[in-house]
């Protein structure tokens, strides 16, 4: 279970992103974040409610269908079973809805201190000198992918290479020609290595400057929401940091982490010349090591 620190009273807090991303953690302890889980677990589309509902009946009559066509009484079992399925986000509606609604009446706003403690990250960061050792980080959703996509590649190459040994030997005239097969199985593993590995890392080569040789400011979450663009979804995050020359800047980024929320304080670090040039380590896969080799 993935966790985040509240960051008015420190406790963990548990973030559910299987089927409601757009449901906004919040903390029961002191209210953070609670209103705007409040509008989140609002704001669903009364149809979007009843389209679970619609799958589940059209699930059942299918199967009540097919076991009259078939005279068994568990056809209907399957086609019931991936209609309840539908029902699931429907459900976490519902139940995020209703802590919710329990966080409302018990919630104790004076349990969050004044100021709160800095992470101990961020004091670390702080403190240590520059240059800073930079490393690449792999996230380990990309390596899972990768070592799927090698298991699925190399398995191809296994299959078509016993294919090719087992077709039969066709004679023309003194020369013996074998059926080919092509072990294209392969080819997707480096294709699947340089999308997901070394893209991004020239992608973020550019920001290898900003986090060794940058200045540091304690920057403030303003807002996050989740955005689908095309076939992806991805969190997105607002900012605001001031310089050592007190000019305040706003910016968004990307969180590739999927766990920086508003009123957080997150690293950013800046060009002092042009802090519109500037890179906070949840929207890069760059980190900051803190490791002396």
């Amino acid at each position: 279970m993935k966790t985040i620190t509240c960051p008015r009273c420190g406790v963990p807090i548990a973030i559910y992103r299987a089927f409601r991303p757009t449901i906004k953690p919040f903390c029961a302890r002191c209210g953070w974040n609670l209103e705007r889980a409040k509008i989140a677990a609002a704001g669903s589309s009364p149809a979007a409610k009843f389209v679970p509902v619609v799958i589940v009946v059209v699930a059942a009559l299918i199967g009540l269908s097919a076991a009259s066509r078939n005279h068994s009484p568990l056809a209907w079992i399957l086609p019931l079973l991936i209609g309840a399925v539908a029902l699931i986000p429907l459900w976490m509606t519902f139940s995020n809805r209703k802590d919710v609604e329990a966080a409302m009446s018990s919630v104790t706003p004076s349990l969050a201190p004044a100021q709160p403690p800095l992470d101990p990250v961020l004091q670390q960061l702080q403190v240590m000198p520059r240059p800073r050792r930079v490393r690449f980080r792999v996230p380990g959703a990309l390596l899972a992918v990768l070592a799927l996509t090698v298991i699925v590649g190399f398995g191809g190459l296994y299959l078509a290479s016993n294919a090719k040994r087992a077709q039969p030997t066709h004679n023309t005239g003194n020369v013996q020609v074998h059926t080919s097969s092509n072990p294209s199985g392969i080819v997707v593993v480096p294709i699947v290595f340089v999308v997901l590995l070394v893209v991004p890392y020239f992608r973020d080569k550019r920001n290898l400057p900003l986090l060794r040789d940058g200045e540091l400011a304690l920057g403030k979450v303003t807002y996050q929401q989740n955005v689908s663009a095309r076939k992806s979804n991805y969190s997105r995050i607002g900012y605001e940091f001031k310089t050592n020359s007190g000019q305040l800047i706003q910016d968004q980024a990307k969180d590739l982490t999927y766990s920086v929320y508003e009123d957080m304080i997150i690293p950013v670090f800046y060009d002092p010349t042009n802090p519109a040039k500037n890179i906070t380590p949840c929207a890069t896969y760059l980190r900051v090591s803190s490791d002396p080799v």
